[in-house]
């Protein structure tokens, strides 16, 4: 048993769609994303952000969509106006004069029909739900469901029942890290870092639809992966992998029940317009290649927040009592990575509270991982929880900080304590975004701090005798981003990060990064 201090225990379809394609208002869709797909707007919006699989736009002149996605992984109108979505989707109820005189969107009136009729779409702006604001137009809140039904597709009158949506992103990233090594590494013969990589990555989501009456409805969302790196999954031996694949079935604004792979929802792991999964200057100070310890990640309510792997299965239910209060409670049941043939159950109770300017948001998670073999005492167990204030000034401003604290034990096969496995995890820190007068336009800033130990004391003679294991990494970044068409985003990052590390065999020792990101990519 172990003691804590400050322990808190708790694819006929592709010419289909080219066809049908060319005859939709496109609509931003964004990974989360993150993945990595975010919600709707009014009828002057052609397109907004989608996060990849859990949560978008903000200012209430700006028309805007209604992941994370994320991914993907983007104002304030009510995504429930089946006017606007008539207006959008239906087909005219008279015959079209012989000139077939073109319509609002652009396109011809035989064309709306056909759309119409087939149920197929590009995703309108009114899929990305935005009961309230979301956040500043094309900021990163923006680009967050924050708990909304993603996506809003109810029955449109006098459309099919069964309608089948597609979105997607397509992004690029070319990004450059430095590494200064500390001093007392160099003599070690461990040298400073310059790491170049390029990272390449598109989805495209099918989401079919089917409406009942009095709002009921099921639904189902695919997202096909492509990595431009050509690297085989190293699990499927693939190229191509899957984030969101999921079925969900429920009533509009009310409640549903979501079963599959998909994230959950983003609690205090927003870190704003920079650090992203899988991102350089998310690593931080990380010397590749060698045998020091790996800076910690953070933590942010995230042991079981992400898509889980390897038969282990996600199962949630999501109920919206009111405009402003919403919950999640998330759970998982299969196999998993964490311990030797293992058997996992965890669950993931969260809640968000939205007024539009002001977004409260707080979670709790507790997780074992036991072998499936009876006889071998292996376990791992995790808990944590976290909070997240976020405000939004729109047009012009958004900011927000969260606070996460999480907790693993480890039992090795022989049901023994494994004091360097069992650790404390802290992360805190907070960010700004800001429009500054030209909506195309923005800027951000952040700094989170990542403080981990284990239980493992050192007896070794020496300046770390007595002491436990530490891992500490200080992240600072600024973002610029501008957007063009609604729909192509150019975001440059540049990041600083700090690595102190005092460990019983790497000995002390502090390193630091500058890492720079030029990402471009295309939501639709």
């Amino acid at each position: 048993m172990i003691l804590r201090q400050n322990g808190l225990g708790l694819s006929a379809v592709l010419s289909l769609v080219s066809f049908c394609l060319g005859y939709s208002a496109p609509a931003l869709a964004e990974e989360e994303a993150p993945s990595a797909l975010t919600p709707a707007a009014s009828d002057e919006a052609a397109a907004e952000p989608a996060a990849a699989a859990a949560e978008p736009p903000a200012a209430e002149p700006a028309p805007e969509p209604a992941k994370e996605a994320e991914p993907a992984e983007p104002p304030v109108p009510q995504p429930a106006a089946k006017p606007t979505q008539k207006a959008e989707m239906a087909a005219p109820s008279e015959p079209p004069p012989a000139t077939a005189p073109t319509t609002a969107s652009g396109t011809s009136q035989e064309r709306e029909k056909a759309v119409s009729l087939l149920g197929v779409e590009l995703l309108p702006g009114s899929a990305y739900p935005s009961i309230q604001t979301r956040g500043i137009k094309y900021g990163s809140l923006w680009q967050t469901f924050h708990g909304q039904q993603w996506p809003y597709m109810p029955l449109i009158e006098g459309g099919q029942k069964l309608r089948i949506g597609f979105s997607g992103f397509v992004w690029n990233d070319l990004s450059n890290t430095r590494i200064a090594v500390d001093k007392g590494l160099t003599a070690k013969g461990i040298n400073k870092q310059n790491r170049w990589t390029t990272q390449t990555r598109g989805g495209l989501r099918v989401t079919p639809t089917y409406n009942a009456k009095d709002d009921w409805f099921v639904q189902g969302n695919a997202e096909f992966i492509v990595h431009g790196d050509m690297r085989p999954d190293p699990v499927t031996g693939v190229l191509g992998s899957t984030d969101d694949l999921w079925v969900r079935a429920g009533k509009w604004n009310l409640f549903d029940v979501t079963v599959g792979r998909f994230q959950g929802w983003e609690i205090a792991n927003h870190y704003g317009m920079a650090l992203d999964q899988n991102t350089l200057e998310r690593s931080g100070a990380w010397l590749m290649n060698s045998s020091l310890p790996r800076p910690t990640d953070g933590y942010g309510l995230t042991y079981f927040w992400d898509r889980q792997d390897v038969l282990l299965g996600g199962y949630a239910l999501h109920v919206y009592p009111t405009e402003f209060l919403r919950a999640e409670l998330l759970g998982h049941l299969g196999a998993g990575t964490n311990t030797s043939s293992p058997f996992q159950t965890d669950f993931r109770p969260s809640a968000i509270f939205d007024i539009g300017w002001v977004k409260l948001k707080g979670g709790w998670e507790y997780g074992k991982a036991i072998p499936q073999d009876a006889k071998l005492k292996q376990r791992n167990s995790r808990n944590g929880y976290g909070f997240a204030g976020q405000f939004v000034w729109a047009p012009y401003v958004e900011f927000g900080g969260s606070l996460g604290r999480g907790f693993e034990d480890v039992l090795d096969i022989n049901g023994n304590v494994n004091l360097e496995a069992t650790n404390s995890v802290t992360t805190y820190g907070g960010f700004l975004n800001a429009s500054p007068g030209y909506e195309p336009v923005v800027l951000g800033i952040g700094a989170f701090l990542n403080h981990q130990v284990d239980f493992r004391l050192d007896y070794s003679p020496g300046p770390h005798q007595g002491k436990v294991d530490l891992n500490d990494q200080t992240q600072l970044f600024g973002a610029a981003q501008y957007t063009l068409w609604d729909c192509f985003y150019i975001k440059g990052v540049f990041a600083y990060a700090k690595n102190h590390v005092e460990h019983y065999d790497s000995g002390i020792y502090t390193n630091k990064s500058y890492s720079g990101r030029l990402r471009a990519m295309v939501l639709f």
